[in-house]
């Protein structure tokens, strides 16, 4: 992967005893240029990790070590992740994640070359830092600072994470699934997740002998019973495979 550097002087020596466990995905409100000139700004006081253009350009602005201003605001958050003090204190999520904006607004549909290029860096993250590449650990900014309609309405964060998995590809510049769609049958009555995990609020439930469809799998899911895998559907539910045939 070509990545660029541009250097921010907008950061935080180390993350204390902090290190990534999780990245969030951020929209501009801008484009990249404008991205560029804002993060190199010492008065704008905020900067990420990497920007990704329309064309798939990869930008540079923060060291994955160094700690980026880009989710230190706090506000109603729904990310179970999220760390706190023992009394209950909100820790700033900037030392544990990796931050990753894209061009475009709230209101922009990402583009194939977006897609492709953002899975293929947060992979590589990922696997630096032994971060599960899936709906737990790679959220929006919204889910830390509510406010913010952040990376935005038209952003698909299945489809971003079965990209990163490898349960869909780019084929002539199409998303397109692979192999690893297809339909289960519940064994027992069975939760439908907002994410991979127990942590995330149940959507709905389904009972027994029911056939579910599914657009792809993570194998990083929360380990149930020893079992990570967690598929997930068209509709943005996930469900535990050891619930299904």
């Amino acid at each position: 992967m070509n990545i660029t550097s541009v250097a921010s002087p907008n950061f935080t020596q180390g993350r204390r005893t902090y290190r990534p466990e999780a990245i969030v995905i951020h929209i501009m409100d801008g484009t990249l240029k404008g991205t560029d000139s804002w993060f190199m700004s010492p008065l704008s006081q905020v900067s990420s990790h990497y920007g990704i253009g329309k064309n798939g350009e990869v930008h540079q602005y923060v060291d994955e070590t160094e700690t980026a201003w880009h989710a230190g605001r706090i506000h109603d958050p729904t990310w179970p992740l999220i760390k706190k003090t023992t009394d209950g204190m909100f820790i700033n999520p900037n030392y544990y994640t990796i931050g990753v904006e894209h061009e475009g607004n709230e209101s922009s549909e990402w583009t194939d070359a977006m897609y492709a290029t953002s899975a293929e860096l947060i992979r590589g993250i990922c696997q630096r830092w032994s971060i599960p590449a899936d709906r737990l650990h790679i959220i929006g900014h919204h889910e830390i600072y509510s406010l913010k309609n952040c990376p935005g309405l038209k952003v698909d964060m299945d489809k971003l994470i079965a990209l990163v998995n490898g349960s869909a590809q780019v084929v002539n510049g199409q998303i397109s699934k692979t192999e690893k769609f297809g339909k289960v049958t519940t064994l027992t009555r069975l939760n439908l997740r907002a994410g991979p995990g127990k942590v995330y609020k149940i959507t709905n439930m389904v009972n027994a002998g029911i056939q579910l469809a599914y657009d792809g799998f993570t194998m990083q899911g929360e380990t149930v019973n020893g079992n990570g895998k967690w598929f997930f559907t068209e509709e943005g539910n996930w469900f535990w495979s050891g619930g299904v045939k």
